[in-house]
């Protein structure tokens, strides 16, 4: 076998002459002393080619990484390198004879270097701005929300907070039930934000707004070409778009039965293949799932799989309502006068006692949600003052007096006045789509048609 270590010198020297075409080189042998530099090399880097022949090359390039070429037998190529007084070029090779590592070569190229060093600096300036693109992302893809944000300190709120804090040590799937309007998402939120992964995206996905037929490329994503009108280059699924992070699937009980049959596999194997792709892609997500419905009467149905049911509900989460939770309604309140006063521009001082005895009787059939809404338009007709019955704005609160707690039945007809003229001003806005109405009211659709019935707008 050859060695460089044995070849003589004007061999060497005859092998120098062939690295002339490059700017520069540098050869060693088996042992990592310097078996060739060329003048060029040498002049650049500030020393002399015939002291430095035969010394081991880190005795004169200290961080030189041509010893980890010649160990690991991998190359080097195109890195920025200081030798001496420039910055260059250097790609490293291992030299291989009768298939043993006998030495490694480093050429160079020092000329274009202006060009390159301002490449250089282009690029490095374009990695900082993706980094901060992708800090800016993480932070718009992030939980908005923290165990702080849950408002009330009755038992039962408060069970369901510590339960829900409980969740946090770990990755398993979280299935959040309660009505419409308690706050699953919230607390979903909040998981995500006292978890492991509070740094990692927390992508939510709405299943009763995303149409059958487009479910599967929601979820998991499509390759170019899958579909006509496939976007070129293909698009990311939720699920990719979540990894390392949390997926929260709210209203879950939508989703057709042949995504839960996919669900089910991601789960099971956690990895997902794209639509009209060939290969698998392993993803680490953890699920919070959320629903309105009964899903062990849906399973009983067929209309949900039993074997997705149990895999999603390795804890469960009981929101609830808040009829249940009534002496929060001050808090509430006082929690949502401030948003308004900020966000609306008001300067709203309180809430009358009387208000929140007639609020201590309704039995908010939309939750916190609705109280919500209820609080913000008294805020608006409120102004600077308190809220009080007076603010109420329809005209039955006033006929009936001007305190709704002599008469339980005048807040009931205002809430509904509220929710009908909100419901309308929604659907207005969208056009009249029900699908796209029930998404922002935050809704199931069987629950928008149900109230569209009652309020008297099916046929609108």
């Amino acid at each position: 076998m050859i060695r460089l270590s044995n070849l003589p010198a004007r061999t060497l020297k005859a092998i120098g002459t062939v690295f002339n075409g490059f700017d520069g080189a540098l050869i060693i042998d088996e042992k990592g002393h310097i078996a060739v530099i060329t003048e060029n090399y040498a002049d650049v880097a500030g020393v002399d080619p015939e002291e430095v022949t035969g010394k081991h090359v880190l005795e004169i390039f200290p961080k030189s990484r041509m010893i980890e070429v010649l160990t690991t037998g991998k190359p080097i190529f195109a890195e920025l390198w200081e030798a001496g007084r420039e910055t260059v070029w250097v790609t490293r090779v291992p030299i291989v004879s009768d298939g043993r590592i006998i030495g490694a070569a480093a050429v160079s190229v020092f000329r274009y270097m202006d060009e390159a060093k301002r490449f250089a600096k282009q690029l490095k300036n374009m990695d900082s701005e993706l980094e901060y693109y992708k800090s800016q992302v993480r932070k718009l893809s992030g939980a908005r929300y923290s165990f702080d944000a849950i408002v009330g300190t009755s038992a039962a709120i408060s069970i369901a907070k510590t339960n829900a804090q409980r969740m946090t040590r770990n990755r398993a799937p979280v299935l959040i039930v309660g009505e419409t309007g308690t706050g699953k998402e919230l607390f979903a939120h909040a998981i995500h934000q006292a978890s492991s992964r509070r740094d990692r995206p927390f992508i939510r996905v709405n299943c009763a707004s995303i149409p059958d037929n487009l479910s599967e490329s929601e979820l998991f994503g499509y390759e170019e070409g899958a579909f006509t009108g496939a976007r070129k280059g293909g698009r990311a699924g939720k699920f990719e778009l979540a990894h390392g992070g949390t997926i929260f699937l709210d209203e879950i009980n939508e989703l057709p039965g042949n995504i839960q049959a996919k669900l089910l596999r991601v789960l099971q194997e956690g990895e997902i293949d794209r639509i009209g792709g060939t290969d698998v892609s392993l993803i680490d997500v953890r699920v919070i799932s959320a629903t309105s419905a009964h899903l062990n009467e849906l399973v009983e149905q067929k209309l949900f799989r039993q074997d997705l049911f149990y895999r999603i509900n390795a804890f469960i989460l009981v929101i609830p309502p808040l009829r249940e939770r009534l002496e929060d309604i001050p808090l509430l309140c006082e929690h949502f006068i401030d948003n308004c006063n900020y966000e609306l521009g008001t300067a709203v001082a309180g809430i009358d006692r009387k208000v929140l005895q007639a609020f201590a009787r309704y039995d908010w059939p939309g939750n916190v949600r609705e109280l919500r809404n209820v609080i913000q338009r008294a805020c608006l007709n409120a102004g600077s003052d308190i809220i009080k019955t007076s603010h109420l704005p329809f005209e039955s609160i006033g006929r009936k007096g001007t305190s709704a707690s002599t008469d339980g039945g005048s807040l009931e007809e205002y809430l509904a006045g509220v929710e009908r003229e909100y419901i309308v001003g929604i659907l207005q806005s969208v056009r009249w789509n029900r699908n796209r109405a029930a998404e922002i009211l935050g809704i199931h659709r069987t629950s928008l048609y149900a109230k569209m019935k009652k309020y008297g707008l099916l046929e609108q």
